[in-house]
């Protein structure tokens, strides 16, 4: 082989029941792994959670039983795994491993890691992001469930590409891990084409067929959906390896567990131009093996994919900001002409008695720096907004924090959001703004000061709604933190005399995605309980994350007490406003601070 090039394996399982022993499992792994060491194999990839059968297929209520699934502590050392760590080290084989991670802070994630035998140490650890399914498992008993929404939470360290030593004559190849679901997503791979990655590592269990899952044709054949299933699979990890100029090495669990559930094979090794060089024969336990010469990367990096040539990021900015499908507006709600066709411009049809609406575009700018929490409020407010009104989103860029909970969150966020709003601003003239972040927001006042469109904070706007249907509201708070901030925040706005109470759920912010959603729930619900108790006759959801868990509270205070979204509620207002037609007063307070900032030679903020 040429000096910088590894042999990569994929180490291919087959059926594993729910009902098999540990043992048998870990026999099984042990055996895979002398076979591609009596190969040469220098790297082993294990399947995703590969120490178990695929358990999020099932709903489980037994939290004893579910614990059971979960790898605990250092999964180098642990009784049902270390066998295969300590293999590895004899051997001299490097192994890359998937397995249910029971983390020492209480959650739990779908994880891999890379284990260096050399140093006999982990070299990175990866958890997996893009979790497919459902919470809830499907009402047919027929269905082929995929619960990882359920049992896992989404991964928290990111694509982070590592070097590994001691391989391709010590020259450090660069890899980086995924599981599953994350190989249909190519932001997943270019985020680790962006690091120079040269290999790929992914284990798999996809199934063969599950209509409900994919939401195809309940009445197709199974093997032609196997095919389409399988077919999928190779085009993405195709796809993947060519645009990021990177060899990838896949493998499957597959095979039909408990006589009920079928897994796709087709583990491979496919090169950096998106050819495979092996693939597997079987459904059953299996060693894919090839040789890679990392120099192969080279041109793909240095030519088709030179990114640093060829990227304009300038125009990508809609990737990271919004998640949902947002469409552009129809022809007939805009009075401008369609595009020219045959050299011809055609104008959309015109309503013989009023004009076509005006759209109002709505920006919701999220603060921190964590994109689930914008989605979540696009889903809660998209499905109210009347038909002339689009939603479109932003989430604050890096360096601004994950979540805002102190003084410090909230003017880093602010400084890092209003860097990049005011370009965009200036570029969409969106409508009006608002605010996402439960709080008296700094960067409320800072918008309003340099922007004449409308800006509002979710907090302001849900009071306002509040103190409409009530006497009385309360605010369901995250942590008792920002109850006390929110103290000072209701005083501001002038509704203490109105304020029945204000009740913290013991929770962070990213708790909120994080925790057991049964223990989220049932914290807001006390929450909400206990104001109510104080005599709250409207409750507010004190945090933006807390947008899609508004049913759970009204269930636990009834009919009689409403409960607000702030999303929503700042959505209607700000619409109300633009039908209005208001602007921001720009005589007083809000009057821009721009000129002052260019004389001091301070225009770059």
């Amino acid at each position: 082989m040429p000096s910088n090039a590894i042999r990569l394996a994929a180490a291919q399982m087959g059926t594993t029941h729910r009902s098999d022993p540990r043992s048998k499992t870990l026999d099984r792994m042990l055996k895979l792994l002398d076979d591609a060491a009596n190969q040469g194999a220098e790297v082993v990839l294990f399947p995703e959670i590969a120490l178990t059968t695929f358990f999020p297929r099932y709903l489980i209520d037994d939290a004893e039983e579910l614990t059971s699934w979960f790898e605990h502590g250092d999964v180098t050392k642990s009784e049902n795994t270390a066998p295969l760590f300590d293999k590895a080290r004899e051997l001299g084989v490097d192994i890359s491993l998937g397995f249910a991670e029971a983390a020492e802070n209480g959650e739990r994630f779908n994880s891999s890691i890379y284990y260096h035998a050399k140093s006999g140490s982990i070299l990175s650890k990866y958890r997996k992001i893009h979790l497919p399914g459902d919470f809830e498992p499907f009402e047919d008993p027929d269905a082929v469930n995929q619960l990882e929404k359920r049992y896992f939470k989404p991964g928290d360290l990111g694509f982070q590409a590592f070097r590994v030593p001691d391989l391709a004559s010590s020259s450090e190849p660069i890899m980086g891990m995924m599981i599953c679901n994350d190989r249909r997503w190519t932001e997943a791979w270019r985020c680790y084409g962006l690091q120079g990655v040269e290999v790929v590592l992914c284990g798999y269990n996809t199934p063969g067929f599950a209509p409900h899952l994919f939401g195809s044709d309940k009445d197709a054949d199974p093997k032609q959906a196997e095919q389409t299933a399988l077919c999928h699979h190779k085009l993405v990890m195709q796809h993947g390896s060519y645009t990021n100029a990177t060899f990838s090495v896949c493998a499957a669990r597959c095979g039909v567990d408990d006589g009920k559930y079928s897994l796709i094979g087709g583990s491979c090794i496919v090169g950096p131009e998106g050819d495979i060089l092996a693939e597997a024969k079987t459904v059953e336990d299996e060693i894919i093996i090839a040789d890679c010469d990392l120099s192969a990367c080279r041109q793909g990096k240095t030519r088709t994919f030179d990114f640093a040539r060829h990227r304009r990021v300038e125009h990508y900015r809609r990737i990271v900001e919004q998640t949902g499908i947002i469409e552009p507006p129809r022809l007939r709600d805009t009075a401008s002409p369609t595009p020219s066709i045959n050299g011809t411009r055609h104008l959309p049809p015109q309503p013989t008695s009023t004009p076509p609406p005006k759209t109002i575009r709505i920006l919701l700018c999220n603060p921190n720096a964590t994109p689930s929490m914008t989605a979540s409020c696009l889903t809660m407010a998209n499905p109210t907004l009347p038909p002339d009104v689009s939603l479109h989103a932003f989430t604050a860029p890096p360096p601004a924090p994950t979540a805002i909970e102190s003084a410090t969150d909230n003017v880093l966020s602010a400084a890092a959001s209003f860097r990049a709003l005011l370009p965009l601003q200036n570029r969409e003239n969106y409508s009006a703004i608002l605010v996402a972040c439960y709080s008296d927001h700094a960067l409320i006042r800072m918008l309003r000061e340099e922007l004449e469109c409308p800006v509002i904070g979710i907090m302001e706007a849900s009071l306002f709604v509040a103190r409409t249907l009530s006497a009385r509201f309360g605010i369901v708070a995250t942590s008792q933190r920002s109850a006390i901030g929110h103290v000072d925040a209701v005083r501001h706005y002038g509704m203490q005399p109105f304020c029945a109470g204000i009740e913290s759920c013991g929770l962070g912010v990213l708790d909120l995605e994080r925790k057991p959603r049964e223990e989220v729930l049932g914290a807001m619900q006390d929450a909400a309980v206990r104001l109510v108790g104080k005599g709250a006759e409207v409750l507010t959801l004190g945090c933006a994350g807390m947008t899609d868990m508004k049913g759970a509270v009204e269930r636990a205070v009834g009919g009689d007490v409403r409960v607000v979204d702030g999303v929503v509620a700042g959505v209607q207002h700000l619409v109300g406003v633009v039908r209005m037609g208001g602007r921001t007063a720009k005589g007083g307070l809000y009057a821009s601070s721009a000129v002052g900032r260019r004389a001091r030679g301070q225009g770059y903020i």
